[in-house]
């Protein structure tokens, strides 16, 4: 009996004990993210007695949201951020350090380029890949044999698109060959800016601090948009939408080329399945390829206990593990490492892999003020587009988009 007693206070005491140790951490992500972010934390939860609590944040409201909360000492322990603030907050000592974790990976080189360069601030890295994203292009193939153009043949170049564009608008005047939404900042350096990257060039310097805005690829590129434009190959929408109609558009099967993002393909597929279509990489003015990375990075907040950052680094492990990231890409369409592309990719529709593929060429700005050079509805960058495209004094819109992309460099470059 004394042996049974002493055996039940010690299997007691042992489970105190794990209880009592047991923390809990709570990450901020974005609602456009927080479903999956939810379902692996619920995974992690179950198998373990650290718990992570997600708290949903509407993408507006995060960035303002989060900086409310660091400065009054009442922030979580992390969040996932869109990869663009990453620069910002690591340049404001606003994000722990975790360089020492990232480089340990047995995985780290699988790791998203853009997405670890967005988070390198002064040789530290203060974020690891959540939920990746790229842009890429969707053709309609059946407009395109229908034009006289080959369907297994995508435009290898932003000149070669413009053609394209042109021939798929002489097949009458309700179908249009090109769509891109081009009154969204947000929208423009998903799908216009890989253009430049295609061909060695940028708006930004490689350290986000001068104005590189007049370049012959970004002429070349104004160039080709102004000739589908003058010849009616653009949707008349592209110019004021704000993206919402874009993929109804090109589901319609009225438009032959539209700029879009990864996942259009499992869209499409499964909302959209009579739709024939094929995906390939954003080209350059006169070839090359790109495309923007976008998605989140999970960063942890500066501060943060050793036993809560234990637990968010181990739940970075869990999700990077190979199960997590075929989950990862059943919901949101592309998982965090490359190394397991084809095994994440195996159960879905093949085409996927072309977003993934370009994934490490891709790009992302960076900067220390995203918002205003970029997002902004009267910042520089969309009245670039609006000025060049649509507007009738090229040289002129250029110059001042260089002026403007300067004052606001030199007022907020750290």
């Amino acid at each position: 009996m004394f042996h049974l007693k002493t055996t039940i206070a010690a299997v007691a005491l042992l489970a105190s004990s794990s209880l009592a140790s047991a923390e809990e951490i709570t990450l901020w992500v974005r609602t456009s993210s927080g479903a999956v972010l939810q379902g692996l934390a619920e995974k992690y939860n179950a198998s373990h007695s650290d718990k992570v609590n997600v708290t949903q944040i509407t993408a507006e409201q995060m960035v303002p949201k989060l900086g409310a909360a660091i400065a009054g000492g009442a922030a979580p322990e992390g969040a996932v951020l869109d990869l663009i603030y990453l620069p910002t907050f690591a340049a404001n000592d606003s994000l722990e350090d975790i360089s020492d974790f990232v480089k340990s990976l047995p995985y780290s080189a699988a790791l998203s380029p853009s997405h670890i360069r967005l988070a390198t601030y002064d040789g530290k890295v203060y974020g690891v890949p959540a939920l990746p994203d790229a842009s890429i292009i969707a053709y309609n193939t059946d407009l395109f044999k229908k034009a006289g153009l080959d369907p297994d043949k995508a435009p290898a170049s932003l000149e070669e698109i413009a053609a394209d564009a042109k021939k798929i608008h002489a097949l009458d005047k309700e179908t249009y060959g090109f769509y891109f939404v081009a009154n969204s900042g947000s929208w423009l350096i998903y799908d216009f800016l890989p253009h430049l990257w295609a061909a060695n060039a940028d708006v930004l310097s490689d350290d986000g601090r001068s104005a590189t805005v007049d370049t012959p690829a970004l002429r070349d590129t104004i160039a080709a948009y102004r000739d589908m434009w003058k010849a009616g190959a653009i949707h008349p929408t592209s110019r004021s939408g704000n993206g919402n109609n874009a993929v109804e558009a090109f589901a319609s099967g009225k438009v032959g080329i539209l700029m879009t993002g990864s996942y259009i393909v499992n869209l499409l597929a499964s909302k959209y399945p009579d739709v024939k279509f094929a995906v390939a990489p954003i080209p350059g003015p006169k070839g090359g390829a790109s495309s923007f990375a976008g998605g989140d990075t999970l960063a942890l907040i500066k501060g943060v206990s050793e036993e809560k950052k234990k637990v968010a680094l181990d739940f970075v492990k869990f999700y990077m593990e190979p199960e997590q990231q075929v989950y990862i890409t059943q919901e949101s369409g592309m998982p965090s490492r490359t190394d397991l592309a084809k095994e994440a990719y195996a159960k879905f529709d093949p085409r996927n892999l072309i977003a993934y593929d370009v994934l490490a060429k891709a790009r992302t700005p960076y900067t220390f003020s995203s918002d205003e050079l970029f997002v902004s509805r009267t910042g520089p960058f969309i009245n670039l587009i609006q000025g060049t495209i649509f507007g009738d004094d090229v040289d002129g819109s250029i110059k001042k988009a260089q002026d403007d992309f300067t004052k606001i460099l030199d007022r907020t470059n750290p």
